[in-house]
C-alpha cells in the first residue's frame, strides 16, 4: 500500500470511527462540528489524490489555491487547511469571487450555494479545477466530487467524466473508495 493511500485510508477510518462513536445524532444534524471537520479532512485528502495537468498554473506554483463558495461553509473548518503542505506546495484558502476566477485549483461549494456552481465552473472553464461540494445534486450540476452522509458516515461520489473534462486525473485508490463513480 502506498504512503498516500495509507494516509488517506487512515484519515478516512479515523473519520468514520469518529462519526460512529458520535452515534446517529450526527447523521441528522446538518454540518455538525464533527461532520464539518471530517468533510474538511476529505477535501484535503482529495487534493493529495488528484493530479493536475502538466503546465497548469497550480503545477508551476508553490501554492494550491482552495477557493470557498458560501458563507463559512463547513463551519469554517476549511480554513484549518491554510498552510498545510501537499507534496511541495502549500494550501491557501480564500473566498471565491468573480475576481478570483481563473486562480482557483480547488473550489468547495457549500450546500445551499449550488446555484453559484455554474458561474464558478464557467469562470474557470479554461483551467483544471477540482470542484467539491455537498449539494445533493452536485454531480448532476457538473461538480466532480460530491460529499454526503450515508449511514451516519461521510462518504463521496465522483463524476469521472467531469474530472477528465477539467483535465484532472483522480487516483485509482480514490475511485475505489467512492460510493459511486459516474462515467
Amino acid at each position: 500500500m502506498t504512503s498516500f493511500r495509507r494516509l488517506f485510508v487512515r484519515a478516512l477510518m479515523s473519520g468514520l470511527l469518529g462519526l460512529g462513536l458520535l452515534g446517529a445524532g450526527v447523521a441528522h444534524a446538518a454540518d455538525s462540528p464533527e461532520e464539518a471537520r471530517l468533510k474538511a479532512v476529505f477535501v484535503f485528502n482529495f487534493i493529495k489524490f488528484t493530479e493536475w495537468a502538466e503546465g497548469s498554473a497550480m503545477r508551476a506554483s508553490d501554492r494550491i489555491e482552495l477557493c470557498v463558495v458560501g458563507e463559512r461553509p463547513l463551519d469554517g473548518q476549511l480554513e484549518t487547511l491554510e498552510g498545510r503542505g501537499v507534496r511541495s506546495q502549500t494550501v491557501r484558502v480564500h473566498a471565491w469571487t468573480p475576481t478570483t476566477a481563473g486562480r482557483c485549483d480547488i473550489v468547495f461549494v457549500a450546500a445551499g450555494d449550488g446555484e453559484r456552481l455554474r458561474a464558478v465552473l464557467l469562470a474557470n472553464a479554461r483551467q483544471p479545477l477540482l470542484s467539491v461540494g455537498d449539494e445533493p445534486d452536485f454531480l448532476e450540476r457538473g461538480g466532480i466530487i460530491a460529499l454526503k452522509l450515508s449511514g451516519g458516515r461521510v462518504r463521496f461520489d465522483i463524476n469521472l467524466a467531469a474530472a477528465r473534462e477539467a483535465g484532472l486525473r483522480l487516483s485509482s485508490q480514490l475511485l475505489q473508495l467512492a460510493d459511486r463513480v459516474v462515467q
